[in-house]
């Protein structure tokens, strides 16, 4: 983009074949409120060259980690932390987002160009008070951005079994020593604007900027109740362009996920 933002989101073979999510992440962008335009900024990172190769027949910008100028260029090793790192690096800002996203409308309103980071966090109770990552992030390309998720890619060494290690949320919660020492202003947006099936709400078709299929481990289950709120919410607009009552239904989903 014109301020040298880019969308990123990364899959491997799983995630990215036909019937996947990368479809139906695709599909959003197409079907959202003023989403469509950010297809044209949106890099898919494919972590194998089957992942590769169909990324290419659905979307123009899809590339390999082999691209990426550091040495983790093994997709066993190559991770989300990584893949900030090096895009940082580079003075790119990012939008990072799950492939498991659904894109309603455009968040760039809940952005603010001031802070390094801007996050939303999902809560669970299920077996506790949990903490679980939106599902989309923005990051601010500067030295403090830069320098902070440096020293958190290396907790990956120093700290193999914490939770931290991949939840942003669970890393500026727990560790707000670790925020304060770099000075990284944290802007947390409301979970209503960045929805997840970890809190639900009657309101989310007409509240949230994107919908995340989190507090769920099953790719298939994940696909599965996708589907459903993206046909919904084409539903919904529909229902909302025509003024009719279809923009009150009931949340159906989700389904195989659980609730």
């Amino acid at each position: 983009m014109p301020d040298r933002t880019v969308l990123l989101t990364m899959v491997d073979e799983s995630w990215a074949s036909p019937g996947s999510m990368l479809e139906i992440l695709l599909q959003s962008f197409k079907s959202g409120e003023g989403t469509q335009r950010l297809l044209n900024h949106l890099l898919v990172i494919t972590m194998d060259p089957q992942a590769f190769e169909y990324c290419r027949s659905l979307h123009p910008n899809c590339i390999h980690p082999s691209t990426f100028r550091s040495s983790y260029h093994n997709a066993f090793t190559f991770t989300r932390n990584d893949v900030l790192l090096d895009v940082l690096q580079l003075g790119y800002n990012i939008i990072f987002t799950d492939a498991d996203v659904l894109w309603l409308r455009s968040p760039f309103s809940n952005f603010n160009p001031a802070y390094e980071l801007t996050i939303s966090c999902n809560f669970s109770s299920d077996g506790g008070y949990l903490l679980h990552d939106g599902g989309v992030v923005f990051l601010k390309a500067n030295a403090i951005s830069f320098e902070f998720f440096k020293y958190w890619k290396l907790t990956k060494v120093l700290y193999p079994n914490s939770p931290a290690v991949e939840s942003m949320c669970t890393t500026i919660m727990q560790r707000q020593d670790l925020v304060d020492m770099y000075r990284l202003r944290l802007q947390n947006v409301n979970a209503a604007y960045f929805g997840g099936f970890c809190q639900l709400n009657k309101d989310m078709l007409r509240e949230a900027n994107t919908i995340h299929a989190n507090c769920c481990d099953d790719l298939t289950s994940k696909v599965h109740d996708l589907r459903i709120v993206l046909d919904d919410w084409i539903r919904f607009r529909k229902g909302v362009l025509r003024k009719s009552a279809s923009d009150q239904m009931a949340l159906r989903w989700p389904q195989m996920c659980s609730r």
